[in-house]
């Protein structure tokens, strides 16, 4: 080995200093890059060769720049992501039904049956007495529409979430066109023995926030390209290639269904009960299904069902007494037994109120209060509710009060699951950033490190220079 072996190492040294100085420089440029995996240089030596019987090594090169990645940490990442989309979304879509029956706070639904029940006894006091005729229709109109600000506010989170799924699905559409997109780049480089680590940790990232919009399943194929499927088998990404999740209007609902749109074209399939049905109720797209096809339904089915059986108790007795002018009529329109339709007998008249049990025009004598008393203790009385498969027995008012409990308890439990799944993605991602991100006292401590070992190579050749000026000098 002579002095020219002596300058290669150096220079080996020197350049494969340099190298770990621009890794090391990258990864202090990207502490605060969401997704960014810190990198590693990995060195090894260089092939030896035998000089007078001794191997001697050739210097050092560089075997890869590492990423610091944990693949089974990765996808707890995009499986927490997705489990804190969907309950999300449910508490979001809770905290804002609930305030429509909140009791506490606000004079709602069950206050306005208290009242409405409460008029009907102040008539039984003073049968014939014009005000509290009037007060009746007074209480019932403030009921009816309370019926229908309670219905309004439950369609309307069902509608809001039947909307929201067209930005969903286009998003959804979105990542994984640009997930094929970094396939691509990804494989044309490393086809060309270029690094794609940081190409690597976009996609990882570009998985995470899929993963948060809809459940996926993903495997790294043997060229390095990642190929996505949703929770019911269809494969979303494959390749370069990718297949499209849209929202197409259900001609019998008018409710939007989710359509998916297989790689290469062809014809598209609903996917809506396999993309977030109750058995894959997962991110953000499962949860704002679970919403509009499951939650919101469930209450509504209740309030429904409160709203018809007052009508048609209230109705079967009303129309057994008689009004002043000795009618006998229905209370409500018996053809409103939703919370939506509920209303008043369009032909009700102070006059046309039933508050008596006999015909004020034939009995001797003037009218009486039974009917009054009657209507007023229909509040007391047990009644058979049916409504999500099941049948219960219970007063009006405990019925009412059973649904607000509902939500309540609804409401806690999906604030409680969202928080909880935050945590838990916070620990993960705590754990990744432990693993895969950088810290700038270990970049600091390297870059000093890879700094002193360019110095010391540069030192070599410094030293190889002047035992050349030796031989040299020897020579003149």
């Amino acid at each position: 080995m002579g002095i020219s072996s002596i300058l290669n190492i150096a220079r080996s040294g020197i350049t494969q200093a340099q190298v770990a100085i621009e890794v090391t420089s990258e990864n202090i440029a990207n502490v605060d890059t969401d997704g960014y995996s810190r990198q590693k240089v990995v060195f090894e030596t260089a092939p030896v060769i035998t000089s007078n019987g001794i191997s001697l090594g050739t210097g050092v090169k560089v075997a890869e720049v590492q990423r610091n990645y944990d693949a089974l940490l990765q996808k707890q990442i995009v499986d927490g992501n997705s489990d804190y989309g969907e309950s999300q979304v449910v508490q979001t879509a809770l905290d804002q039904i609930e305030p429509s029956f909140n009791e506490l706070t606000t004079d709602g639904l069950g206050a306005a049956m208290e009242d409405f029940f409460g008029s009907w006894q102040d008539l039984s006091v003073t049968p014939q007495g014009s005000a509290e005729r009037q007060e009746v229709l007074t209480r019932s109109q403030i009921m009816v529409d309370t019926f229908h600000q309670a219905a309004g506010s439950l369609q309307d989170s069902m509608d809001n979430a039947d909307t929201s799924l067209e930005g969903i699905t286009a998003e959804i559409t979105d990542k994984a066109k640009n997930i094929a997109s970094l396939n691509n780049q990804i494989l044309q480089t490393e086809r060309l023995g270029g690094n794609a680590n940081e190409l690597r940790d976009q996609r990882d990232y570009l998985t995470q926030e899929l993963g948060k919009l809809v459940g996926v399943n993903y495997a790294e194929e043997s060229d390095g390209s990642l190929t996505v499927t949703l929770s019911g088998g269809q494969t979303l990404v494959q390749g370069s290639s990718y297949g499209t999740v849209s929202t197409q209007a259900n001609a019998g609902t008018g409710l939007n269904d989710i359509m998916f749109t297989p790689i290469g074209g062809g014809a598209s399939a609903d996917v809506t009960a396999s993309i977030g049905g109750p058995d894959n109720s997962l991110g953000e797209i499962g949860g704002t299904l679970q919403v509009r096809d499951e939650i919101v339904p469930g209450y509504m089915d209740k309030l429904d069902e409160l709203a018809n059986q007052l009508v048609t108790a209230v109705n079967t007795q009303h129309a057994s007494g008689y009004g002043l002018d000795g009618t006998q009529n229905n209370f409500f329109d018996p053809t409103g037994t939703t919370a939506a339709t509920i209303s008043l007998n369009s032909a009700l008249t102070s006059e046309k109120i039933a508050a008596a049990g006999l015909n004020p025009l034939t009995a001797s004598g003037p009218g009486d209060n039974t009917n009054a008393l009657s209507i007023g203790s229909l509040q007391n009385t047990t009644l058979t509710f049916t409504a999500g498969g099941s049948t219960s027995s219970s007063t009006v008012g405990s019925y009412y009060n059973a649904l607000v409990s509902g939500i309540g308890v609804d409401t806690e439990n999906a604030s409680n699951t969202t928080s909880q799944s935050e945590s838990f993605l916070k620990q993960l991602n705590a754990l990744r950033e432990s693993n895969s991100g950088v810290s700038l006292d270990e970049e600091l401590t390297n870059l000093i490190k890879f700094q002193r070992a360019y110095e010391a190579s540069a030192k070599v050749v410094n030293t190889a220079n002047e035992m050349l000026d030796t031989v040299m000098g020897l020579i003149r």
